[in-house]
């Protein structure tokens, strides 16, 4: 859960460097082993994923705050 800004920005941070590793297998890994690259690639996915509805929720907070 993110808290405060600075974890806000070591998840987009994060977000980021999961994408450059699925872009290293997409390179590496892809054009040998379309099916190894499917299983390699679900961590990064699932740790995207989680930082994204980190994110959102973080940010949903601030929505609630504004409207009461």
């Amino acid at each position: 859960m993110i808290e405060n800004t600075q974890q806000l920005e070591q998840a987009i941070e994060q977000m980021g460097r999961m994408q450059r590793i699925l872009d290293s297998y997409r390179a590496d890994i892809l054009p040998k082993n379309p099916r190894n690259f499917a299983v390699f690639a679900e961590g990064p996915l699932d740790e995207i994923r989680k930082l994204q509805a980190d994110i959102s929720e973080y940010l949903r907070r601030f929505e609630r705050v504004g409207t009461t």
